[in-house]
């Protein structure tokens, strides 16, 4: 049985939890809460020098980087799905894989850290209320790219759910608490509340992001 150490309070974390879940592979599942220094400990680091979360073990393999976990499940767990054998379309799904690490994540954190760091950082609690910062011109560029991607579009790549979806919905679990404005984005909102409809979605649901 393989081991997953994360925790779903974490964007990167939760996206694994719940292609897991999806997948239905049998891990044992070990919460690492980053936020309360927990991936600072020497047993931790002793597994990810990183002290980041995922991390990935199965025997001899020790994985982290969150998409690479995600290919990984399916392909070894989960016979291909939610990825593909199709080279075409496993390509566009990594596109989008790279895309969410190289960009979007990137981009986002700046926006969100104030809220998001708020809401999980105990010390940071009591501070005072900070407002998402959506007019920043990089992530406006990103977001209305991504808008136009999906006009038409049930999902990102192709005609049924993928790792590209995971990826790149992670970090939207944070747009409720931080007040996105969806109504600008009618796109984006119908298809990512296709993808809080998920199950494995619901499932992963935990702290201020369980809507």
């Amino acid at each position: 049985m393989l081991t997953i150490y994360s925790t779903p309070l974490s964007a990167n974390g939760r996206k694994v939890l719940a292609v897991s879940h999806h997948l239905r592979v049998p891990a044992d599942i070990k919460t690492i809460n980053v936020y309360t220094g927990e991936g600072r400990t020497p047993e931790y680091l002793a597994i990810n020098p990183s002290g980041k979360i995922p991390t990935l073990v199965d025997g001899d393999l020790t994985l982290w980087e969150s998409n690479a976990i995600l290919q990984y499940l399916s392909e070894a767990c989960g016979d291909f799905e939610l990825w593909s054998r199709e080279p075409r379309q496993r390509a566009d799904i990594s596109r989008w894989l790279y895309w969410e690490a190289s960009q979007w994540q990137p981009t986002l954190i700046p926006v969100l850290s104030g809220v998001v760091g708020r809401l999980l950082v105990p010390q940071l609690a009591t501070a005072a209320a900070v407002e998402a910062n959506w007019g920043d011109q990089s992530f406006q560029t990103l977001v209305r790219f991504l808008n136009q991607h999906l006009n038409g579009r049930a999902f990102m790549v192709g005609d049924g759910l993928t790792l590209a979806d995971f990826a790149v919905g992670a970090m939207m679990m944070y747009f409720r608490r931080a007040e996105f404005p969806f109504d600008d984005f009618v796109n984006i909102a119908t298809w990512y509340a296709r993808l809080e409809d998920v199950p494995a979605w619901k499932a992963t649901a935990v702290g201020p992001w369980a809507y």
